[in-house]
């Protein structure tokens, strides 16, 4: 097992940065999910930690060793693909068991770690099947086996889950989330998933065009995005511009205050208020605070409803809340209104920044 260290790196193919200058330690035992949109860098970090790609520059270590220039052999780490790469010749012990074979384990420990292997992901009783007869969790599990079997000092996840339906990848989620702790292994995991990465994640490294926009507790960069990039891609956001009072909040341009912490801005500096839509309330036309605005949308998702409206301060705003919270209709006129500590602002510098 080990920690993670990049230091300055960074791949090119010709004119396209695929990872800028990338300088970051995952600590031991660590669960880290790299998220952006595509072609923002995930599955390219992934490679160069594997050693399937190599760096235009920068040093990546593991457990302390410069493994830069290593072939993937010799970084002993366990790779998972959304794909589960099972060999479908093969049954269940002998994929599990692969990886100890090429490294000439005796026969007598193969049997022992893939059968201890096995227990860990519930598929006792297993061994003998071929991949064709798994379920898809059932495979999915599989590969998960045979990645951690020969304990590596790194797990990698590339989209691993994306291939389930969501019943089962969210069933599927608790168990890796268990596993690695129990295993305390250092992970990382490639999804485009949010869900998956809040819930999965100790921390949260979001790219864009290959550049490290943020990377923090899924907390932290939920509720206090580094900029309108962040704050925009993971999960809706209502985004309201204004310029800052001091010590007040954030006055908009068509007067309404917006109460919030000012974290130190300058008085009459431009900003972004950031406001996530489950902390929304709406609140009937006559209350005597919040922003006038009218229901457009009324859109039902069984646990919970997201109402989309027209407000008088220009934005349109998003307010979402469990299922028979907080009724309003189409075309009702309402208020909306959120506690001050629910509001996070942005910087003008940090308004446009997505690179």
């Amino acid at each position: 097992m080990g920690a993670i260290e990049f230091d300055g790196v960074a791949k090119r193919y010709g004119p396209v940065h695929a990872v800028r200058d990338l300088t970051m330690r995952v600590p031991e035992g660590e669960f880290l999910t790299i998220l952006g949109p595509s072609g923002s860098g995930k599955t390219t970090i992934l490679s160069l930690v594997a050693g399937l790609v190599p760096p235009t520059g920068g040093r990546i270590l593991i457990a302390g060793r410069d493994v830069t220039n290593l072939e993937p052999q010799q970084r002993r780490i366990g790779l998972v693909f959304q794909s589960y790469a099972l060999f479908p010749h093969l049954d269940v012990f002998r994929n599990v068991a692969f990886p100890l074979a090429v490294r000439g384990r005796p026969r007598s420990e193969i049997a022992d770690k893939v059968a201890a292997a096995l227990a860990r992901v519930r598929l006792d009783g297993f061994a003998r099947r071929k991949p064709q007869q798994l379920s898809g969790g059932q495979q999915q599990r599989v590969a998960l086996a045979r990645a951690f079997v020969f304990e590596p000092d790194i797990l990698l996840l590339d989209e691993p889950l994306g291939a389930l339906d969501r019943k089962l990848r969210e069933e599927v989620q608790v168990e890796l989330k268990a596993l690695q702790r129990d295993l305390g292994i250092t992970t990382l995991l490639v999804t485009h998933d949010q869900e998956e990465a809040l819930s999965l994640s100790d921390r949260i490294i979001v790219l864009d065009h290959g550049a490290m926009q943020q990377v923090g507790t899924p907390d932290e960069v939920y509720r206090r995005p580094a900029n309108r990039f962040v704050a925009g891609f993971l999960g809706l956001a209502n985004l309201l511009e204004g310029r800052v009072e001091a010590g007040r909040g954030l006055r908009l341009p068509t007067g309404e205050l917006v109460a919030c912490a000012t974290q130190g801005l300058a008085e009459g500096s431009p900003a972004t208020a950031v406001v996530r839509p489950e902390r929304v309330r709406l609140l009937p036309e006559t209350a005597g605070e919040g922003i006038a605005a009218r229901v457009r949308q009324d859109v039902y998702l069984g646990h919970l409803r997201r109402w989309h409206l027209d407000s008088d301060a220009g934005p349109e705003l998003i307010a979402a809340a469990a299922d028979g919270v907080g009724q309003a209709a189409i075309g009702d006129r309402v208020r909306v209104a959120w506690a001050p500590e629910d509001v996070w602002l942005l910087p003008e510098e940090a308004r446009g920044a997505a690179a």
